[in-house]
C-alpha cells in the first residue's frame, strides 16, 4: 500500500532515524558509539601506563578500572582480559603508525645504507611510541609462550605489515647484487628485518640503552650486511627501478 504522501514522508524519515550501522538508533546511537570509542581509548591508555609503570603482571584490572574511572566489569566487557588490552595496544598503535606515515620517497643522493638506516630508525621510533619497554617485554615474551593466542597472532600481523611496508621502499630502487642480478625486495626485507628483530630485542632488554645507541648498533650491523649482499656502485649511488617508458 502507497500510503498518501505524508505518510509515505513520515515512513522515510522513520526509517532514516530507524537503524544505524552499528544497531544503535540514529543521532542517539551515533553518539551512544563515540562515547563508547572514547571510553575504550581511555581504559587502554590508562592500562598502558600502569604497564608501563608496574609492569603486566603487577596490574590487575581493577586498578586499570579505577584509573579510568569505571567499573572493572565494564573493562572486561571491552577487552575480555589484559592480554586483550595488549592486543589492543599493539595492534591499534602499529595501526595509527601506518595511517599517519609517509611512506619514505626513494632518494638517489644518499647513500643505500643511509636509506636503510632512516626506515628501521623509522620504525624503532614508532615501536617505542605504542608501548614502553617494559610492556614490549611482556608481551615478547608472553607471545614466544604461548604461539597460538591471540597476542601471537596481532604480532605476526604487525610483522607482516611492516614486511608489507619495507617491501614496497625497496621495490622502488634497482637493487643491483655482487653478482649483478637484481634483487628480490621481499626477500632482502627479510633479511634487514630479521637482524633489526633481533637488535631490537636487545634494546628493550636493556631498561637503559638509548634510541641512538640502539641506531648505532643497527648500522653496524646493516653495514656488513649491505656490503655482502650489494654492489659497491649500487651502495654508493642507488640508482631506482626505471619504467618501460625509460627503459625503452
Amino acid at each position: 500500500m502507497k500510503g498518501t504522501r505524508a505518510q509515505r514522508q513520515g515512513m522515510a524519515a522513520s526509517d532514516a532515524t530507524a537503524i544505524s550501522p552499528d544497531g544503535e538508533h540514529g543521532a542517539e546511537g551515533s553518539l551512544r558509539s563515540r562515547k563508547k570509542a572514547r571510553r575504550r581509548e581511555e581504559i587502554r591508555d590508562h592500562a598502558r601506563r600502569l604497564f608501563g609503570e608496574r609492569g603486566v603482571d603487577a596490574t590487575t584490572m581493577a586498578e586499570i578500572a579505577e584509573a579510568a574511572g569505571v567499573s572493572p566489569p565494564t573493562v572486561f566487557n571491552y577487552f575480555g582480559n589484559k592480554d586483550g588490552i595488549l592486543i589492543a595496544i599493539i595492534a591499534e598503535g602499529a595501526q595509527k603508525a601506518r595511517e599517519t606515515s609517509n611512506v619514505l620517497e626513494p632518494r638517489t643522493d644518499v647513500t643505500f645504507l643511509e636509506t636503510v638506516m632512516t626506515v628501521f630508525t623509522d620504525i624503532s621510533v614508532e615501536t617505542m611510541n605504542i608501548a614502553s619497554k617494559r610492556i614490549w617485554r611482556y608481551a615478547n615474551a608472553a607471545a614466544m609462550r604461548h604461539p597460538t593466542t591471540g597476542l601471537a597472532m596481532s604480532f605476526r600481523q604487525v610483522d607482516d605489515a611492516l614486511l608489507d611496508l619495507i617491501t614496497v621502499i625497496l621495490s622502488r630502487y634497482d637493487l643491483t647484487l655482487h653478482s649483478g642480478a637484481t634483487g628480490d625486495p621481499r626477500a632482502i626485507a627479510h633479511l634487514f628485518y630479521d637482524v633489526w628483530t633481533q637488535t631490537f630485542h636487545g634494546f628493550i632488554r636493556d631498561a637503559g640503552m638509548t634510541v641512538d645507541a640502539h641506531c648505532a648498533e643497527l648500522e653496524a650491523r646493516f653495514a656488513p650486511l649491505c656490503d655482502m649482499i650489494f654492489s659497491p656502485g649500487f651502495l654508493a649511488r642507488p640508482e631506482l627501478v626505471r619504467s618501460p617508458n625509460e627503459q625503452g
